[in-house]
C-alpha cells in the first residue's frame, strides 16, 4: 500500500487468495503450527509417561513396559522425599500434641497427689476454725473470770456501801416515833412535812431543811451518784429569828418561795435516789399521786432505809415547774396559808414564844 502523498510504501498489502494460496505467506505458517501441535502432543505423552512412572513407583507398583524412564525414577525419588517431608511434619506435629497431653496429665497426677496428701492431713479450715475455737474459748474464758471478779468486786462494794448507809443513819440518828404530826426525826429534828411544816418555826424548817440536805449528799457520794440538785445552803439558824421579825411580808413571801423551792429540789433528789437503789419505778409516775400518798417525810424515810414506795405509772415526764406547782400546793401557799394570817406567821417564824421552840427531841 502507498501513500498519496510521497508514493512510498508503509506496509505490503495481499489480497485472500494470495494469503491462501502462496508458499511464502500463510501455508509455511500453517505447516509450522501443525508441527508444534503434534510436538506438543508428544510432550504430552511423554509427561503423562513420566508422571505415571514416578507415581507408580511411590505406589510400589510395577508397569507392564519395562523400559528405562530416567526422568520417571527422578521424578518417584522426589515425590517419595516430599511424601516423607509431609508424613515427618505430620508425625511432629502428633508428637507435639502428645507431649503437652503427657504434660496435662502430669500436671493432674501432681495435683490429685497433692489433694491425697491434703485429705490425709487437717485442712487449713479446719485448724482455722481449731483455732478461733480455742480462741473463742479463751474470750469467754476471760469474760467468765472477769465476770466473776466484776461480781466480787460489786459484792465488796454493796457490803461497803451498805456498811456505810448503816453508818450513815446511825450518825445522823434517823429515827421513827409515835407522832402523828412528825413521826419522823433526823439529827434529833424533825423530818418536815410538806402538811405540817406550817406548825414549825423558821429556823427548825431550815435546820431540817440543811441536814436533809447534807445526808442526800453524803447518801449520794456513797452510791456515787450525781444528784440533780447540790447541797442547799440555808440561813444561820441563830440569826435566823431576829432576821424574820425584822422583814417586811413581801420579804416574808420570798422567804416561803424560797422553802418551796428548796423542798422541790429535796424531793427531786429523794426520788432521783429511790430510782437509782429501784425503790420507786424508773418509768414515768405520778408525782402528784405519790406525794399525796406519801408525804415528803415518809419518802426520805423510805429513801434512807431502803423501803420500796408504791407509784403510780403515768405517760408523760414532770418538768421542774410543774414539781413546783405540786410541792405549791402541798403547802397550800397559794389558797389556805394566803388568806390565814396566823398560819402565815407561824411559816415565817413571827411568832418568838419559848412555846413555838423546838429542843432535841428524844
Amino acid at each position: 500500500m502507498q501513500c498519496s502523498i510521497c508514493h512510498k510504501s508503509d506496509r505490503p498489502m495481499y489480497c485472500s487468495h494470495c494469503m491462501s494460496s502462496s508458499p511464502r505467506l500463510l501455508l509455511k505458517l500453517k505447516i509450522d503450527l501443525l508441527v508444534l501441535r503434534e510436538t506438543n502432543s508428544h510432550l504430552k505423552s511423554r509427561v503423562e509417561d513420566i508422571l505415571e512412572y514416578g507415581l507408580s513407583q511411590i505406589a510400589g507398583k510395577e508397569l507392564e513396559s519395562k523400559s528405562a524412564n530416567v526422568e520417571g525414577d527422578i521424578l518417584g525419588r522426589r515425590l517419595q522425599k516430599l511424601d516423607s517431608l509431609i508424613l515427618r511434619k505430620k508425625n511432629n506435629r502428633v508428637r507435639y500434641r502428645i507431649s503437652q497431653l503427657n504434660n496435662r496429665i502430669y500436671e493432674k497426677k501432681c495435683k490429685v497427689k497433692d489433694l491425697h496428701s491434703e485429705l490425709q492431713l487437717p485442712s487449713k479450715i479446719a485448724l482455722n476454725e481449731e483455732k478461733l475455737k480455742s480462741t473463742r474459748e479463751n474470750q469467754e474464758l476471760t469474760i467468765s473470770e472477769g465476770r466473776q471478779q466484776l461480781m466480787q468486786i460489786r459484792k465488796v462494794l454493796l457490803r461497803s456501801q451498805l456498811s456505810k448507809i448503816r453508818s450513815l443513819v446511825e450518825w445522823f440518828v434517823i429515827r421513827k416515833r409515835e407522832s402523828y404530826e412528825f413521826p419522823y426525826t433526823l439529827a434529833f429534828q424533825p423530818i418536815i412535812s410538806l402538811r405540817n411544816v406550817y406548825k414549825l418555826p423558821s429556823s427548825v424548817v431550815w435546820g431540817s431543811i440543811s441536814t436533809m440536805s447534807r445526808y442526800l449528799k453524803l447518801f449520794a457520794e456513797i452510791l456515787f451518784f450525781t444528784l440533780p440538785h447540790g447541797e442547799l445552803v440555808a440561813p444561820y439558824a441563830p440569826e435566823l429569828e431576829l432576821e424574820m421579825s425584822a422583814k417586811t411580808t413581801g420579804e416574808n413571801s420570798n422567804d416561803e418561795n424560797t422553802i418551796v423551792d428548796h423542798l422541790t429540789k429535796i424531793f427531786i433528789n429523794i426520788v432521783q435516789i429511790s430510782r437509782h437503789l429501784n425503790l420507786i419505778s424508773k418509768d414515768p409516775i405520778d408525782l402528784a399521786w405519790m406525794l399525796d400518798q406519801n408525804d415528803l417525810d415518809t419518802l426520805f424515810y423510805n429513801m434512807t432505809m431502803r423501803l420500796e414506795t408504791k407509784s403510780k405509772p403515768v405517760f408523760y415526764h414532770w418538768t421542774y415547774p410543774q414539781i413546783l406547782s405540786i410541792v405549791s400546793e402541798a403547802l397550800q401557799l397559794s389558797s389556805v396559808y394566803a388568806t390565814s394570817p396566823v398560819s402565815r406567821q407561824t411559816l415565817t417564824g413571827t411568832k418568838t414564844s419559848n412555846n413555838d421552840r423546838w429542843y432535841v427531841v428524844r
